[in-house]
């Protein structure tokens, strides 16, 4: 009978138990985050057509320039860019900080523009822009020249050596003219169908033909700084030059020489780093440039034939050496290099030109000079764990029945049923 009554007792504890297990969620985890140091990124580039370096004067034409970067009060984007620099007209400005703020300038142009009373330029324009949208900030700038033209004014020293000696043959003051023209003498001379019995009025009718000192063709500087979400980049270009030395000094109206600068270009490319809990991280910043190529065609049909030269980097080439028209051209190649904090740098070097040595100190140009820099540093965050205690919840008031109250009626039958037979099997 004892054996009955404690089966009965652990069946009945069972569904006793059964019906009111409850489940207790155990303690769940969370984190708590906190940007203990803002991330820091900036990305800059500039480029530059041409600069002319006149009796002491710089003039720098098809001038751009691009930056981006973070700051505590906010993204900034900043650009300009100029078709020569010094003159107001010619440059735009553009600049957006603090988040979704653009500025997008009229382009500022200008015609026919005179400079130091020797420069002509056709068309001078700049063109800038700048947008913090989404607080992703990205600017570009261009500069533009279409033609440059150095007054035959610089030509005035040569001419009036030579017409000093007007009503002589070229034979009798050879020495004065070698002392002016060098080795050109006599290639001019029969480039032009004259020869040492002709005078020398003839010769300054030649000379005479050159429409100016030099003629410069500009390609535009293009600068950009852009952001995304994984990267910041830079790129700078500046497109080249094709330069003619005393266009229209041949019979045909051909130049002394032609110089062709290819395109040179800088970029860093940035890879933004991600949030770090052990201090900063620098960004993955990949410089690379690509530097212009130089080619000179000589004596074009001066000295009777086209001669083309290719100029190498490290080794100047120097035309016409001895004369009054000694020009020598630089190749400066290009490089990259470290900054703080991960960032790099490209620079383009441009190709450097000392032409005309004779008259008047000569004149020095720069040309195709492009550079980019960028970098960052990661945000820098705390992490907390904590533990989440559950706060029990009321029960609501039963609107129904319960659903385990028929299965506990249920297993309470069958436990009064299994009982009963027992006792009537010892009976």
């Amino acid at each position: 009978m004892s054996k009955i009554r404690r089966a009965g007792a652990a069946v009945l504890s069972s569904v006793v138990a059964g019906a009111f297990l409850v489940a207790v969620p155990a303690g769940a985890q969370g984190s708590t985050t906190t940007v203990t140091a803002a991330e820091a990124f900036i990305a800059s580039a500039s480029a530059r057509g041409l600069d002319i370096n006149l009796l002491g004067t710089h003039v720098s034409v098809g001038h751009s320039s691009a930056l981006v970067q973070s700051g505590q009060a906010g993204p900034k984007a900043q650009a300009q860019g100029a078709g020569v620099l010094l003159v107001a007209g010619t440059v735009a400005n553009a600049l957006a900080e603090g988040n979704n703020v653009t500025d997008t300038p009229d382009p500022a142009c200008l015609l026919n523009l005179p400079l130091l009373g020797l420069l002509t330029l056709a068309t001078a324009c700049g063109e800038a822009a700048a947008t913090t949208a989404n607080g992703l900030p990205q600017a570009a700038a261009t500069g533009t020249v279409a033609e440059i033209d150095l007054g035959g004014s610089l030509l005035t020293p040569l001419l009036d050596a030579v017409s000093a000696l007007v009503g002589q043959t070229v034979g009798a003051v050879v020495d004065p003219l070698l002392a002016l023209l060098g080795n050109l003498l006599n290639p001019l001379l029969g480039a032009l169908n004259l020869n040492v019995n002709s005078l020398v009025d003839d010769l300054l009718e030649g000379l005479e033909r050159a429409t100016s000192v030099l003629s410069v063709s500009v390609g535009p500087s293009a600068s950009q700084a852009s952001t995304s979400a994984g990267s910041v980049k830079s790129l700078s270009v500046a497109e080249g030059a094709v330069i003619r030395v005393l266009p229209g000094l041949s019979p045909l109206g051909a130049p002394l020489a032609t110089i062709t600068v290819g395109k040179a270009q800088a970029a860093v490319d940035v890879t933004r780093p991600g949030p770090s809990e052990v201090g900063a991280v620098n960004a993955t910043a990949v410089p690379s440039f690509q530097a212009a190529l130089v080619q000179v065609d000589l004596g074009i049909p001066l000295l009777g034939n086209i001669t083309s030269i290719p100029v190498s980097l490290g080794e100047p080439l120097t035309l016409l050496a001895g004369t009054p028209l000694e020009s020598t051209i630089t190749v400066g190649g290009g490089s990259v290099s470290d900054g703080p904090n991960g960032s790099k740098l490209a620079v383009a070097d441009g190709v450097s030109l000392q032409l005309l040595k004779g008259l008047s100190g000569g004149i020095g140009i720069a040309l195709a000079h492009a550079e980019a820099a960028g970098g960052g540093l990661s945000a820098q965050i705390s992490v907390q764990q904590e533990q989440i205690i559950p706060v029990p919840q009321p029960e609501l008031a039963k609107t129904g029945s319960d659903a385990w109250l028929p299965m506990l009626g249920a297993a309470l039958l069958l436990a009064a049923f299994g009982t009963r037979r027992l006792l009537l099997v010892r009976r």
